[in-house]
């Protein structure tokens, strides 16, 4: 039986929405600058080169210097995942989706930069490390990434970021 393309995408969602909580995430930055970021943001990222997308989350708290924050990661069940040896820093075989902390975020004026953890790439099968940039605009937040692969740092994979501040 054939599983209808939006049925097995919701399906997926789904899953990938069964993870832990958002992690802490340490915000640097003046009072005033850390206050613009203030509420609940969500949004998403893409790369065109490469396909990849997902979701962006974060909270931060009126006089808070730690947010909670996360990158959620959708993976092509076309990838060959099964039957390869997994390293400690790979996801589990089969797993989709992956949850990538975001490790700390600079506040400036209107500008934003941040970092994500280093993550496991099924694409290059190698660890990646992802910088980001934005620009605060009232209640919308939209920037570039860059990811940097360990087996390829002469070829960095970009794209697209935004996030907008939920209504409370």
């Amino acid at each position: 039986m054939r599983v209808p393309g939006w049925l097995a995408a919701g399906a997926l969602l789904a899953a990938c929405h069964a993870g832990p909580q958002a992690t802490p995430v340490p915000m640097e930055g003046t009072p005033t600058d850390l206050s613009a970021l203030t509420g609940t943001w969500i949004g998403s990222y893409r790369s065109e080169s490469t396909g990849r997308h997902g979701a962006v989350t974060f909270r931060l708290r009126a006089g808070e210097d730690t947010a909670r924050g996360e990158v959620e990661m959708t993976f092509s069940p076309a990838l060959a995942l099964y039957g390869q040896t997994r390293q400690a820093d790979e996801p589990p075989e089969g797993e989709f989706c992956r949850t990538i902390d975001i490790a700390i975020v600079r506040v400036k004026g209107n500008q934003i930069r941040g970092t994500l953890a280093p993550y496991w790439d099924p694409d290059c099968d190698c660890r990646t490390h992802t910088v980001f940039e934005g620009e605060v605009r009232r209640e919308h937040i939209a920037g570039r990434f860059t990811s940097q692969r360990e087996t390829d740092a002469a070829h960095a994979v970009t794209g697209e970021w935004f996030a907008d501040r939920q209504p409370e």
